[in-house]
């Protein structure tokens, strides 16, 4: 079987390579990975180039990465190859596949036939290095042209494998009011996250800490709930949290019946309290 996987962000395409440990995967990202038979490192981010060029191999299964552009390469692939799609799976075994439905409320598994492009949750797995021939691939020029390359500000974080993730919703208040869940979070060694009006809607964080059935699948040890209502999509998002302790002023908002701790107060209160304790320790 004719396996290629594509995404920007290749811990997507160490998933990928998780599901078939013995299968030959062929690769295709701009950043390097050790877990793929053949990595085509591509020298740009245009959708239409990439996805004509996903074409051009002919997989018999293309899988993606979670990622907005992932997404949007892939079913502009299929479209290309004429191959249905099965978006957001969480698991693959051979040919049948789980995925999230009723907003979180259920696993459904399918089983889906070759060709067909799939999309991928990203989670932590195990997957074994692979020697990897790597090749360069210069794309067609598309109509999209890079003028400038800009870093995005603020540091790098995995949320998938943050043991503590202190997480926002929109009980915080404000974008303002961010910085003391970021406070709280710097002072006890967890990660900061937020819900998707937080991240997508508001964008007062990067989208890159989204969590929830649109964003990361997380499993920390412990997971504060900061002005989260808890809203099934979320939830689908937090389900293998050890410790879920929900702050919010709302008694009876959903993330109560799923948490194991419940604080009914202000949250600023609550970061700023929290904080003070630690330092004193």
């Amino acid at each position: 079987m004719n396996i290629v996987a594509y995404s920007e962000d290749p811990e997507y395409i160490k998933v990928a390579s998780s599901y078939f440990s013995n299968e030959k995967i062929v690769a295709v990202s701009t950043s390097d990975t050790k877990y793929a038979d053949e990595l085509h490192l591509i020298d740009k981010m245009d959708e239409e180039a990439i996805a004509k060029y996903l074409a051009s191999l002919k997989p018999d299964l293309l899988i993606t990465g979670s990622t907005k552009r992932d997404k949007v390469i892939g079913a502009y692939a299929a479209g290309l190859l004429k191959y249905p799609i099965l978006p957001d799976v969480i698991d693959i075994s051979g040919n049948k596949a789980k995925r999230v439905v009723y907003s979180g409320m259920g696993i459904a598994e399918l089983e889906f036939n070759t060709p067909i492009v799939v999309s991928i949750s990203k989670k932590n797995v195990e997957a074994k290095e692979r020697q990897t021939q790597k090749k360069n691939v210069n794309l067609e020029e598309g109509k999209v042209k890079k003028i400038e390359v800009k870093q995005k500000g603020g540091e790098g974080v995995d949320l998938s494998s943050a043991q503590i993730i202190v997480s926002v919703g929109r009980g915080i208040g404000s974008k303002e009011n961010i910085k003391f869940a970021d406070e709280l979070a710097r002072a006890i060694g967890g990660a900061l996250g937020g819900s998707r009006p937080i991240t997508a809607d508001l964008g007062w964080l990067p989208e890159d800490r989204q969590i929830g059935l649109s964003g990361l699948k997380v499993k920390p040890k412990v997971y504060f709930a900061l002005g989260i209502s808890g809203q099934p999509q979320h939830l689908a998002g937090i389900k293998d949290t050890k410790i879920i302790v929900a702050v919010n002023t709302d008694k009876n908002a959903p993330i109560v019946e799923n948490a194991d701790y419940i604080v009914v107060g202000d949250v600023i209160k609550f970061c700023q309290e929290m904080v003070k304790k630690v330092g004193k320790k």
